[in-house]
């Protein structure tokens, strides 16, 4: 993993990741299990990852493992079951995994302006895989296009 991740919490216990399996009627990964001991609420530094098609994003915090069935109701309620989110991304988007089917484990992007199953991209076969994409953001990461910022304001108190 190329960034540095602050504030995880500890590692679930058993009988904490037994409960979240009860609520949400399934096994978890165990790459995913085995992710938690780093990961587990883990806040990275400022961070990015490229999403197949051309653009980008980046994880503004891994998800508690007891947070998740909550989130994952949330993801259902936008028409995507089975997969759990793992991660808050950037622009109130998630990074989630698969929790059934052939592709169990692999990991993708949840963008929240779409609806259903096309909301899905894959970036990756694994949450371990997954971890190292992430690499630190860059101001020359953000490229415009000629004419593509039409119009900027500045707070003039901003320079006081």
């Amino acid at each position: 993993m190329q960034i540095k991740l602050n504030s995880a919490s500890a590692a679930p216990s058993d009988e904490l990741v037994a409960n979240v399996e009860a609520a949400l009627n399934l096994k978890l990964p165990m790459d995913y299990l085995h992710s938690l001991k780093e990961i587990n609420g883990a806040v990275p530094e400022s961070n990015m990852f490229d999403i197949p098609g051309g653009n980008n994003s980046g994880v503004n915090q891994f998800i508690l493992l007891d947070r998740v069935p909550y989130e994952a109701h949330l993801v259902e309620l936008h028409g995507v079951s089975a997969f759990l989110p793992i991660a808050y991304a950037e622009g109130g988007n998630y990074v989630c995994i698969s929790a059934s089917g052939m592709e169990i484990g692999s990991v993708y992007f949840l963008d929240h302006e779409i609806p259903g199953l096309a909301a899905l991209t894959k970036l990756a076969s694994s949450i371990s895989e997954f971890l190292q994409l992430l690499r630190p953001s860059r101001s020359d990461d953000v490229k415009l296009k000629p004419g593509q910022v039409k119009r900027a304001w500045i707070d003039p108190d901003f320079f006081k």
